[in-house]
């Protein structure tokens, strides 16, 4: 019988420099002064350039070097430093996207129909979707992490804050290239040029990125393990590969590329120009998925349209496992073909007609993307300054999903979205009454536009007269959505006295998006038949959400000292409202409103001990309104649930707003350096997510429970020490802890959909030469090869995405 390869990577490397790096501890130790205490880093999160420990607002600021450091290489690694905040890549059903979540609030569903609930920008350029998100931290200056509603600061969408990303500016000097190499295939290069055209006038600065991995989760032809299988012997689960083994692919593999230009004009004392273009080209494959337990709406339903079982034999680890011969938890038995047992109804009751034939749903997570943005910096005079941001950015994804992790049709699609957006915003930054008021005035224009097209592929729905033998829901959709916003906002920082800080802002935003519902047979010409009813049609009907919405904002803070301040504040901020995308049957068309947020906080900022300790911390209070999620029975107008088989259980596409809640909670970062050469960085966050009454007769909501996707207690800690030698080389090990609490997967909070909390340990060691220009680097991540899950998916079964084993990695760099 075919064996299955360890995965086992030993880290005997990685030890063995460990140990050699102890060798040299007798060495030279001294470091310059500059590099024990917190360094300064500047924020521009009240629209202009502050003191991170004099902005009054709960913000982590990670620099580009600690991203090198901690091996952080997309946007979705920085959650594991930033208290209550939660970046991760979506399931596979979630396509090329990323569920960003702080403070408990936030989104994971990646379709244009549902807004963010944190907003993301690129170089003060609003991102408008959670797909296409996940992006590469490539020449970054710094990343800067917002928490709490930016209703007034950010604007729309960034109820539960805001993630900015900041691209090094060119200034003539620099560069690097880093190649790397490592577990699972990685082949990584990185390269970064600056160059100066015109002498203090002209500068550009061009980085690249080429990456290369093999997916950790192996799909195996069930049939070629499982030779002695029934099924198999009768020819009802055919053999897919005919080659040596019986690997027939992995899940988890990424492949990319992605450049960047920046063009820097300083036209004259008074004008700055900053242009920024960026490409990615993105052919990875579909995120990892494995089955825990299988299960079907009907049992036996797969057994009557396709020959063949759906149940435990798929499962090859675990407590349900039901497989005789692999027991592995980064296993899959599924194969994204499905053979033709769906046909094409030709009438609005689901009569069967033509077979739809086979079904082949790619095992890819692709994007294409590109965008573009420019600013325009013009000091008008000593009081007043204008600032233009311009920005245009468009992608294409492809993604397929085979989540039933088997060679049964259960559930599959193929999906590509295509979006387009152009900004534009304008501020005007003064100051009056002598030194007492600081301002900003401006405002934004944004226009969205979205294709979300699939290809679903579900022949368990029991839809049609005779679902047993003839599955009918397979079909194409085509849905289109159009967003327009636009916003105009006031900030204020009233100096009151030398310590003494008032800042007060509001925002006005008008909303206009329009949804289009589209629903073809698999020819795609031809509307889908149960959805089409005359009488009650899906196909081309608009649903439509128009609303306008004012954010305030009151803080005040108080310097105590240089080197203490605390503040209050009080701030709004919402997420836009919009239509049910997914409804089964006409019936389940819903629109649903936006949702708001009040928040309380209390703040300080502190360091102490001649600046070697810095401790920052906030608690907060949010009154949470008109939660917006899917619950797991759909609803008429009156809140009540529909009759069968509208009202199915998990056979509802809505989204409605189905609660109120209470949220609270509490914060703590801390940066440490208690002896030259060594800094030690910790965070630590507390949530208390409750919901309030539900508004529908649906048992997904229950009050006193928690939002899915959210833990309680989450808390990290790190530290690097630098070995200065006396050669002028230095070698300098990290370490980092990460815990991530445990969470329910869903409304119900049903025990299989239960995330549990883990640890994850990274480390890395990293070799500098005397003249710093060469670095080397080792680094390993889940160094103790921890066994988690990223997310759950239940439905009638249920499957997970296990997190990365652990890998190791090497780095050369030449800095120029």
């Amino acid at each position: 019988m075919p064996a299955i390869i360890a995965r086992k990577t030993p880290v005997a490397a990685f030890i063995s420099l460990m140990l050699a790096s102890s060798a040299g501890f007798a060495q030279d130790t001294s470091a310059d002064e500059g590099d024990n205490s917190v360094q300064e880093v500047v924020v521009t999160a009240q629209f202009r350039e502050q003191n991170l420990q004099q902005t009054p607002i709960a913000i982590t600021a990670i620099t580009g070097d600690m991203l090198e450091q901690r091996s952080q290489t997309r946007i979705a690694d920085v959650t594991a430093q930033s208290p209550n905040v939660l970046l991760q890549v979506n399931p596979a059903g979630g396509g090329n996207s990323m569920r960003a979540y702080i403070r408990g609030v936030g989104q994971g569903d990646q379709s244009p129909a549902v807004d963010p609930g944190v907003g993301i920008y690129v170089d003060d350029v609003y991102f408008a979707s959670i797909t296409g998100s996940i992006f590469e931290l490539l020449d970054l200056e710094r990343v800067e992490i917002l928490r709490g509603p930016q209703g007034t600061l950010s604007g729309m969408n960034s109820l539960g804050g805001s993630v900015k990303l900041f691209s090094r500016k060119p200034d003539g000097t620099g560069g690097y290239v880093e190649a790397t190499v490592g577990d699972f295939n990685r082949r990584e290069v990185r390269a970064s040029g600056d160059f100066t055209l015109v002498p203090d006038k002209l500068f550009a600065r061009v980085s690249g990125l080429s990456r290369q991995r093999d997916g950790y989760v192996t799909r195996l032809d069930y049939a070629c393990m499982h030779p002695d299988d029934p099924y198999v012997i009768s020819g009802a689960i055919p053999r897919m590969n005919s080659g040596p083994d019986c690997k027939i692919g992995t899940l988890g593999g990424i492949s990319l590329g992605a450049v960047r230009g920046s063009l820097r004009w300083i036209a004259s004392d008074a004008v700055e120009v900053n242009v920024i273009a960026d490409a990615t080209s993105d052919k990875s494959e579909t995120q990892p998925s494995v089955l825990r337990e299988a299960g079907e709406i009907i049992p036996g339903l797969s057994l009557s349209y396709q020959g063949v079982p759906y149940d435990n034999r798929f499962v090859p680890y675990g407590p349900n496992r039901g497989d005789t011969v692999v027991n592995d938890p980064y296993v899959t038995y599924a194969n994204f073909v499905n053979p033709a047992v769906t046909y094409t109804p030709i009438d609005p009751a689901g009569t069967p007609g033509a077979s739809n034939g086979v079904f082949h749903a790619k095992p890819a997570n692709e994007l294409q993307a590109w965008g573009v943005s420019s600013t325009i910096d013009w000091t008008l005079s000593d009081r007043y300054s204008l600032k233009f941001i311009t920005g245009y950015r468009e992608y294409t994804t492809l993604s397929g999903q085979d989540n039933d992790g088997s060679p049964v049709a259960i559930l599959s699609s193929l999906s590509d979205f295509s979006h387009d957006q152009v900004s534009q915003e304008i501020r005007l930054n003064g100051n009056a009454l002598g030194s007492l008021l600081e301002y900003t005035v401006g405002g934004i224009y944004f226009d969205q536009r979205t294709t979300y097209a699939t290809r679903e592929f579900d022949p368990f729905v029991p839809q049609g007269p005779d679902p047993a033998n003839h599955p009918i829901f397979d079909f194409i959709q085509r849905d289109t959505t159009n967003n327009e916003t636009r916003a105009a906002f006031v900030h204020s920082i009233w100096h009151l006295t030398d310590r003494l800080n008032l800042a007060a802002g509001v925002r006005y935003t008008k909303q206009d998006k329009d949804y289009t519902f589209y629903r073809f047979n698999i020819d795609g010409v031809n509307p889908y038949q149960p959805l089409s009813d005359p009488a009650n049609p899906l196909n081309g009907r608009v649903g439509r959400f128009e609303g306008s919405h004012v954010d305030y904002r009151v803080n005040l803070d108080y310097q105590w000292t240089p080197d203490v301040m605390t503040y209050i504040q009080f701030s709004t901020g919402f997420k836009g409202g919009g239509i049910s995308p997914r409804p089964y049957f006409p019936e389940q068309i819903r629109g649903f409103g936006p949702e708001e947020l009040e928040a309380y906080e209390f703040g300080f900022k502190t360091r102490w001990f001649q600046r070697r300790l810095q401790a920052n911390g906030a608690v907060f209070y949010n009154d949470y309104l008109n939660y917006q999620a899917m619950p797991t029975q759909c609803v008429d107008e009156n809140g009540e649930i529909l009759p069968p088989p509208y009202g199915t259980p998990n056979l509802c596409g809505q989204y409605l707003n189905v609660a109120n809640a209470r949220v609270k909670g509490a914060e703590l970062e801390l940066e440490l350096f208690p002896i030259d050469g060594l800094m030690i960085d910790a965070a630590y966050s507390y949530l208390d997510f409750v919901f309030g009454t539900p508004f529908i007769q649906t048992s997904s909501v229950i009050a006193g429970r928690s939002a899915p996707g959210l833990g309680k207690n989450k808390w990290s800690i790190g530290g690097q020490y630098e070995w200065n030698f006396a050669n002028g080389s230095s070698i300098v090990p990290r370490i980092d802890v990460t815990h991530t609490p445990g969470y329910c997967g869903d409304l119900n909070c049903t025990p299989r959909s239960r995330n549990e909390s883990y640890e994850l340990v990274n480390a890395r060691i990293t070799y500098r030469s005397p003249e710093k220009d060469w670095n080397v680097a080792l680094e390993v991540t889940n160094l103790t090869d921890e066994l988690y899950d990223l997310n759950k998916l239940n439905t009638v079964y249920a499957s997970s995405q296990p997190g990365a084993p652990r890998m190791w990695a090497i780095s050369i760099r030449k800095n120029f």
